[in-house]
């Protein structure tokens, strides 16, 4: 198809660390030998499903159209949750119906999804869906086949990360996601004020991580289109504890200050 890359892309995504990410590859590369496996993340926090569906709708979006993208955060594995395909604005994505696929299928466009049907699953280790299911399912999709022939369409499971609530005496937001740098992403996309204070210190509003001091608290608009708190040189997590769920308030400064 015009426009789509020659050799079929398929992108992964996982909590399964260094070891498990391999054997999926290889059920992949087996079936269709020419695939260009990019990985996105395999050290998302175990079992942590809104920290991978924020990963791989911030990295799916910068990926060309006709890309597939295997994402395997699945606490209920062996149990009777679905496996789909979804389609959206020309991107596939396969994986648990946990509504870790979502947010990026939305991201992405208008998402259409199907179950996998149960013929899928047959002979596959009820512990490694990733490997025996969801990988295979990507190739299929990465050789052209329709997403609609994996088994009827569905209402997937539904994952979104709230919004947060400008209030007169500042921000409620809840903390999405921690990188490994220790920046703290929020779901807010704007900030307001120049003035914005978090447990009594003071966030330089900042544009980049530079404009602050060394080890100074600062908030700015993350790349991924978020606020973003970050410690210049150090981690906002440890200065200010948080973690993926906390909810906090972004307090407005005082402007006269």
């Amino acid at each position: 198809m015009s426009g789509y890359p020659k050799r079929p892309i398929i992108t992964l995504l996982s909590d399964f660390g260094s070891l498990y990410p391999a054997e999926m590859k290889g059920a992949i590369l087996s079936r269709i030998g020419d695939a260009i496996l990019v990985d996105i993340a395999h050290d998302v926090p175990p079992q942590d499903v809104r920290a991978g569906a924020f990963a791989l709708m911030a990295a799916a979006g910068h990926f060309p159209k006709g890309t597939v993208h295997l994402a395997v955060v699945d606490p209920g594995v062996g149990t009777d949750r679905l496996g789909i395909v979804v389609a959206s604005g020309g991107h596939l994505f396969v994986g648990p119906d946990n509504g870790l696929l979502i947010p990026a299928a939305k991201s992405a466009g208008e998402p259409a999804a199907w179950m996998i049907g149960p013929s899928f699953f047959e002979g596959a280790a009820p512990t490694f869906a990733g490997r025996d299911v969801f990988a295979p399912a990507a190739a299929v999709l990465a050789s052209g086949g329709d997403p609609g022939s994996f088994g009827p369409a569905v209402d997937p499971a539904g994952l979104d990360f709230g919004r947060a609530r400008i209030l007169d005496e500042g921000i409620e937001a809840e903390v999405i996601y921690v990188d490994g740098f220790g920046n703290v992403v929020l779901n807010s996309a704007a900030i307001p004020w120049d003035r914005v204070e978090l447990m009594g210190r003071r966030l330089r509003r900042a544009r980049t991580y530079a404009e602050a001091g060394a080890d100074e608290p600062l908030i700015t608009l993350g790349s991924h289109g978020f606020a973003e708190i970050a410690v210049n040189g150090g981690s906002a997590k440890d200065l200010f504890g948080l973690a993926p769920g906390d909810r906090i308030l972004l307090e407005r400064g005082d402007c006269s200050e």
